[in-house]
């Protein structure tokens, strides 16, 4: 049986992950999708950042044994970063249409990498100042890929984002050059290019590289064959 730690991306929680936490745990492993500070259950705050997040996932590491540590989209800079600080605790590093940076890169620098305008146009002020939410139409952007009802759905459970875990800078140790890493690569993603996908790993060699045909979100869209990769990784 493996660990398995769960991390979603941007606008995220937990629930990002409730079409591919169910087939991980069918297959007999330790499985927690967590809700990052000022997400989910958590109280939407402008003041949260990237420590605010990597703390909470190191205190998850910390509390069990090693883990195979997956991340979203912007999970990938949180779980980077996460490795580097405990490599012990981390059996591999798994990148699923992730950002993931070099030392001193955040989120919004590698996105102004791009030529796509990803969710740009969709956000919009939070609840609370210091954050944002997306508007119904983002799912254009998203999960073109996903039904209507999907969509809906998907959009339903999204949580604000806190401004400053865009803008802090990732502090990554030299440690994460020693954690095995996987990337997951998803070939029609609006949000996260795979132009720049392929950008970053290239700066960041990752031993196994997947692709899938989908959009930014096979959470959603592909959970059957997101989880299949992952379980491959298990062993």
């Amino acid at each position: 049986m493996a660990r398995i730690i769960l991390v979603h991306g941007a606008w995220g929680n937990a629930l990002s992950w409730a079409a591919v936490a169910p087939l991980l745990k069918a297959a007999g492993h330790d499985v927690e999708a967590l809700d990052l500070p000022g997400h989910g259950r958590n109280p939407p705050s402008g003041e949260i950042g990237q420590p605010d997040y990597v703390d909470h996932v190191c205190a998850r590491l910390a509390d069990g044994p090693p883990a195979l540590l997956v991340g979203h989209s912007m999970g990938g800079i949180v779980i980077a970063q996460a490795a580097s600080r405990l490599p012990a605790q981390v059996t591999a590093c798994v990148f699923v249409a992730a950002l993931l940076p070099r030392d001193g890169e955040s989120l919004l620098d590698l996105i102004r990498q791009q030529d796509a305008p990803g969710v740009q146009a969709y956000v919009r002020p939070g609840p609370v100042p210091g954050t944002t939410t997306l508007t119904d139409e983002a799912p254009a952007a998203l999960f073109p890929d996903a039904s209507p009802r999907a969509a809906a759905a998907a959009m339903s459970a999204l949580s604000p984002q806190p401004n400053k875990a865009q803008t802090d800078k990732a502090q990554i140790g030299p440690a994460l050059a020693g954690v095995p890493k996987a990337y997951i690569h998803c070939t029609e993603d609006r949000v996260v290019s795979y132009p720049l996908q392929q950008q970053m790993v290239a700066a960041t060699p990752c031993e196994a590289v997947f692709t899938l045909e989908c959009g930014h979100v096979p959470l959603l869209t592909q959970p059957k064959a997101l989880s299949e990769i992952l379980l491959g990784l298990t062993g």
